[in-house]
């Protein structure tokens, strides 16, 4: 699997986003995107490799999303204290 932290990545719809940060859950990479443009356009994306390219897909689960928004809040609290 890709690292993409810190990548800048251009989605299907043409937006191109800057990873924010990774991290793995339940066997899976998910990455907190930013878009360049918009900075109040912020998602979080299931990282997958799917005919030997890296995809970004959408996720839909309300408590998955919910689930990792306070695991990328922990994290991202865990290095400001650093």
């Amino acid at each position: 699997m890709d690292r993409l932290e810190y990548e800048l990545v251009t989605l299907y719809n043409g937006k191109q986003y800057f990873v924010l940060e990774s991290l793995m859950y339940e066997y899976d990479v998910y990455d907190l995107i930013l878009n360049v443009e918009d900075e109040d356009d912020i998602k979080i994306v299931l990282q997958e490799i799917k005919n030997g390219k890296t995809v970004l897909s959408d996720i839909k689960d309300e408590y998955l999303l919910k689930t990792l928004s306070t695991m990328f809040k922990e994290k991202i609290e865990a290095k400001q204290k650093n």
